[in-house]
């Protein structure tokens, strides 16, 4: 499929008052369902561009973020110390931005919006679902739990997960953790982790990156927006 690709700017309510994230849209113009991207520590990177472009060619409008304001990064204890100048309601601000602006593209369903993220991201992408009611479908790549993880009752939406077994960051326990808490609360979900696949696996810029995980992980996450977006 036909795409195009920019950057954008959008109201957030930041005292910033604004951010920019990266737009890719499929051709011709018709309603597409829309997706949040929530991206890695590295910041708005070619990386993600790239994910917004193959969901944009699968016939999904898709916007990546700019959490970083502009910042990308190499080193992760760089990334660390800008996240941590970055407070959760900042962060989910600028989600809720890239949100609403969606809602008001004509070629968007504002009724089949979904979230991604990876790492940071992937946590983001579920706590954002958490906290916002109209999220229609959750993608979590290897991303931290919600705090409290009882968080999770106030879910609408179905959440995917994919994990990676030799993860380092995200322990086994903490996704049994995420799976016991969804089913107490009765939340539809897909859960999945690929055996001694490292924390990023999805990354194919970095040593981290696993062609077979990522591509049954990339799979599966076309499937669940297909069933949950699309239909």
């Amino acid at each position: 499929m036909e795409i195009s690709s920019s950057m954008v700017q959008f109201p957030s309510t930041t005292p910033l008052g604004k951010t920019e994230g990266f737009l890719a849209t499929p051709k011709p113009f018709e309603k597409y369902p829309g997706i949040i991207i929530a991206h890695e520590i590295w910041g708005l990177v070619d990386h993600i561009k790239d994910v917004c472009m193959k969901l944009a060619r699968e016939g999904y409008v898709a916007l990546g973020v700019d959490l970083f304001r502009g910042k990308t990064i190499t080193n992760i204890e760089d990334g660390r110390k800008i996240r941590e100048q970055l407070t959760e309601e900042e962060i989910l601000a600028d989600l809720n931005g890239g949100h609403a602006y969606l809602k008001t593209l004509k070629n968007v369903n504002p009724k089949r919006i979904g979230s991604i993220g990876f790492c940071m991201g992937g946590g983001l992408s579920i706590l954002l679902a958490c906290k916002n009611s109209e999220i229609a479908a959750a993608v979590v790549f290897y991303g931290r739990n919600p705090t409290p993880i009882d968080l999770v009752k106030n879910l609408q939406c179905p959440v995917l997960g994919n994990y990676a077994g030799a993860d380092m960051v995200i322990k086994e326990a903490d996704i049994n953790l995420l799976k016991e808490t969804l089913t107490k609360y009765g939340k539809p979900f897909d859960i999945k982790t690929y055996p001694g696949a490292p924390h990023g696996f999805f990354n194919d810029t970095r040593e981290s990156y696993r062609p077979e995980a990522a591509k049954d992980a990339w799979e599966r996450t076309l499937e669940f927006y297909d069933k949950y977006l699309k239909t």
